[in-house]
């Protein structure tokens, strides 16, 4: 409201606004809001990074895997009819022919230390894996009858292959993929 002198003045009764006490309320609610929804937040990138990390984990053993498998099924006898050159718990080796060129030597094995990884011929392929249980390889002449070391090789007729992949993070959690692969030229 005008005053009467025309001043432009106006009464403070009728002056409208918040008061210091309003202020310091609303600010403090608005604080504990942005905190909780910044511990949202926080949360939700902790899991999210945590999932990631386990897809990348199992994406990379399984890629490991699949490719394994497709090798040894793949072996190429030798001219004695070996398949596989060395069969133990751990390791691997057998012969694959090339398209072109003479057959070649591959080694799959498991790298030492508390992070292990799949080699192939010396070079990282997958993991991290769960340590010195990581790979296991079980040479099999039906697939109830398994051994962990190849016995008699022209028996083996199936390998069954276990990788255990490491999913780093605040708690190392341990997946599991098993295949069997049937040797195709035995």
């Amino acid at each position: 409201m005008v005053s009467p002198a025309g001043t432009g003045r106006c009464f403070p009764s009728d002056e409208s606004g918040f008061t210091l006490a309003e202020v310091l309320v609303a600010m403090t609610m608005m604080v504990t809001v942005f905190f909780a929804l910044y511990a949202i937040f926080d949360t939700s990138v902790r899991i999210l990074r945590y999932g990631n990390d386990e897809l990348e984990a199992l994406e990379s053993a399984r890629l490991g895997l699949e490719r394994m498998e497709r090798e040894i099924r793949a072996a190429y006898p030798h001219d004695s009819g070996t398949l596989i050159d060395t069969g133990g718990r751990y390791e691997i080796s057998f012969r694959n022919r090339p398209e072109s060129g003479p057959p070649r030597t591959i080694t799959y094995s498991l790298s030492g230390g508390s992070s292990s990884y799949l080699l192939r011929n010396g070079q990282r392929m997958a993991g991290p894996l769960d340590g010195p249980e990581g790979v296991r390889f079980a040479y099999c002449a039906t697939p109830a009858d398994c051994s962990s070391s190849m016995t008699d090789e022209p028996r083996t007729y199936l390998v069954r292959i276990t990788l255990n992949a490491r999913v780093p993070g605040e708690t190392d959690a341990t997946r599991t993929l098993a295949t069997d692969v049937l040797l195709r030229n035995r």
